[in-house]
Order: structure tokens, then C-alpha cells, then sequence
């Protein structure tokens, strides 16, 4: 009888041995966790970034963001990627025109906020008053850049100078990375003040528009949440 047990414990010993190393020579991926007995989903299967995956049609591992994603890595970045509906077109250029109005009102505050922005950002072209003349213009890096009492542009719409400072337009390249959409509001802010100036007119005119849309009406609490 003690021999039968002992060889029965034998055997058990050595069966147990054996799925060992059965179990540990599994696949040679050395990310592979080998052969788990129920794991009970506590594993998920990892892809590694910008690798191949099976799962998904173009056989790529890494998703794109949804379209319309709105990256978001702080509070203070967050301002410079407000939604903007109008495309990068002429249609888009004239919609903008018609639908856009300034949210802000015209106070000292604002004003000042916004020739804060414009002589860091604009008065190098444009000029101190807003008249083209500006230090790069006058030594002749540019040429050509309009006066905002022009006739080009006395009757330019503030929706248009959001979608110029936003997308860009001629020499003028897109500043919505430098400015953000807070701000491109103060600036136009003040550069209506310019204009108006050299038009002899009076700036103490409010262009924020009695009935917004609800886009504008969305577009105005994010720019007095990014203003406090």
C-alpha cells in the first residue's frame, strides 16, 4: 500500500511538473502573459502605438480623433480651440460677415485688453494707427497692406476680421494659434477703435448685436469664462 501511494504521488509530482513547463513554453512573444487559466478578463489585449492591428479595416492599431474633437490639455489652452463653423472659403469668408458679431462690449477694459494684443501682434504691419504703415512696411518687408479707413476696408464687417485673423487671408497669414478667441475679439475691438478715429467718427459704439444666434450666444460665454 505505501508503495502504491508514493507512486501515486509520484506520478502527481511529475504531471504537475510536466504542464509546468508545457504551460511556460508557450508562445515566444515576450509580451505574451502565456497560458492563463481563466483569467477572467483581467488582462486586456494592448496594441502598441502606431502598430498593425487586425481589428480595424485600415489595419492600423491608432485612431484618429472624431471629427470635430476638441483637444483639451488645460484651461489655458482650451481658448484656442473654440469651435469655428465657417470654412476656409470665400463662401465661408462672406457667411462669417453676415453672421458674426462681436460678443464683447466696448469698455475701457476691453479696449485696453485689446491694444495690449494688437501691439504685440498686429501694429508691426498694420501700424500705430492702424493706417498700413507699420515699421515692417516701412522698411519694405511688405507692401500693400491696407489702411482700415480704406475704402477697402471702413465698411468691413467684424465677422470678416475674425475669419482673416482666424484662417488668414493674402499676405496675412492665420494668427489662431498665437491669438486666442478671447482675444481676437478684444483686438478687433480695438482696431474698430482705429478706424473709427481715422474716419473722425465716433468709437464709443457698441457693435455687439441685440440678437445673437445660439452659436454666438455659446461663443459669448466662452469668451467671458476665458476673460476671467
Amino acid at each position: 500500500m505505501t508503495n502504491i501511494r508514493f507512486n501515486k504521488s509520484a506520478l502527481i509530482v511529475i504531471a504537475a511538473a510536466l504542464t509546468s513547463v508545457l504551460v511556460s513554453c508557450g508562445k515566444k512573444d515576450p509580451l505574451s502573459p502565456g497560458v492563463e487559466y481563466m483569467p477572467d478578463m483581467y488582462r486586456g489585449p494592448a496594441s502598441e502605438a502606431y502598430g498593425e492591428s487586425s481589428f480595424f479595416s485600415d489595419g492600423l492599431a491608432s485612431r484618429k480623433p472624431v471629427s470635430g474633437s476638441i483637444p483639451r490639455f488645460n484651461d489655458e489652452t482650451l481658448p484656442f480651440y473654440e469651435p469655428y463653423l465657417f470654412p476656409n472659403t470665400n463662401e465661408g469668408y462672406e457667411a462669417a460677415g453676415l453672421s458674426l458679431n462681436n460678443p464683447l462690449p466696448t469698455t475701457p477694459e476691453v479696449l485696453a485688453k485689446g491694444e495690449s494684443v494688437y501691439k504685440i501682434m498686429c501694429i508691426h504691419c498694420h501700424g500705430e494707427k492702424g493706417d498700413g504703415n507699420g515699421i515692417l512696411v516701412q522698411r519694405d518687408k511688405y507692401a500693400g497692406v491696407p489702411s482700415y479707413y480704406s475704402a477697402a476696408l471702413k465698411d468691413l464687417p467684424v465677422g470678416k476680421m475674425y475669419h482673416t485673423i482666424y484662417y488668414g487671408k493674402n499676405m496675412m497669414g492665420s494668427h489662431a494659434s498665437q491669438i486666442n478667441y478671447a482675444e481676437r475679439w478684444q483686438v478687433i475691438k480695438w482696431v474698430e477703435k482705429l478706424r473709427a478715429d481715422g474716419l473722425g467718427l465716433s468709437s464709443n459704439s457698441d457693435s455687439t448685436a441685440t440678437t445673437l444666434s445660439d452659436t454666438t450666444k455659446a461663443a459669448t460665454a466662452g469668451v467671458k469664462t476665458a476673460m476671467k
